[in-house]
């Protein structure tokens, strides 16, 4: 399946069927640590109508019971994980949610079972607010903060405040679409410097998407701890994230109701930073046993 206007495209490159994205052998590869091996994610670079563009190919194969799981409980109605962000990426686009802009996508399934699929996606314009992040809070190679750098840029800052804003309502509009995004740090949202604030963020990695019909408080606290924690204090204040929270919510100042609120995000923020500890180790304990 391909999306109008990429046919000749993809045709050129012999990438216009599911065997022949399984074939690809170029581009790069973007494994990391953790990531299952059953999963592919390949950046690559194609000519298009004479312009060099960036996609993203997405693979998997024979994907485990617990993914396929996630599948069917998502609430798209796919039948393969690529077929998730495939849907995701054609609903949220239809209801006004700016994200990542689907390409071409095929499947194999056999007895209601996935035995592989494949997605490719449009490359999005600009670099992701946790790449801006570093950027803007002038990191050394060290990864510290030189603070007197970041004094220095206060221009860097005022651009960075001007999207809190624009943030808030960005996912605003996303939980009141009925959605939730599940991986909503900062690495999963772009900023485009080269057009107006207001339709600068993009959301990207849809594959987590899930529309649900029940304990959709509980993955709203999940989206706005992710987030949160994701987000430098160096960075963004208490002021401003008080400033980002009533944007959310739509409300002039904090009342009981969003205290309350305030507090399960903070709870599920303690529990995101603790596994997150455990996650680090465990990575490197197995790096130092290799």
């Amino acid at each position: 399946m391909v999306v109008a206007g990429y046919e000749e495209a993809l045709r050129a490159n012999s990438l216009d069927s599911l065997d022949a994205l399984f074939d690809f052998t170029g581009g790069e590869s973007l494994h990391k640590p953790g990531l299952s091996p059953w999963r592919e994610r390949l950046r690559l670079s194609l000519d298009v109508n004479g312009k060099r563009q960036t996609f993203y190919l997405k693979r998997f194969t024979h994907p485990p019971a617990r993914a396929r799981r996630e599948t069917r409980r998502s609430g798209s109605g796919a039948s393969s994980t690529a077929g998730v962000e495939w849907t995701w990426m054609h609903r949220l686009a239809a209801d006004g949610i700016p994200c990542a802009k689907p390409v071409a996508f095929g499947e194999v399934c056999a007895a209601n079972r996935e035995v592989r699929s494949a997605v490719l996606t449009e490359g999005v314009p600009g670099d992701s607010l946790e790449r801006w992040v570093v950027r803007w809070l002038g990191r050394g190679g060290d990864g510290r903060i030189d603070r007197r750098e970041l004094c220095s840029k206060g221009e860097h800052h005022a651009e960075c405040l001007s999207l809190v804003e624009p943030l808030a309502s960005l996912i605003a509009r996303l939980h009141d679409r009925g959605y939730v995004h599940r991986d909503l740090y900062l690495s999963h949202i772009f900023y485009n410097p080269e057009v107006p604030v207001p339709s600068s963020l993009c959301l990207i990695d849809l594959q987590r998407v899930l529309r649900p019909r029940r304990c959709r408080g509980r993955w709203i606290v999940k989206d706005l701890a992710s987030l949160d924690y994701s987000t430098p204090r160096e960075l963004i204040g208490r002021t401003d994230r008080l400033r980002w929270l009533l944007r959310y919510l739509g409300i002039p100042g904090m009342d009981a109701s969003a205290r309350r609120f305030v507090y399960r995000i903070a709870g599920k923020i303690r529990r995101i930073a603790r596994h997150e500890r455990r996650r680090q180790a465990r990575l490197r304990n197995q790096g130092s046993d290799t």
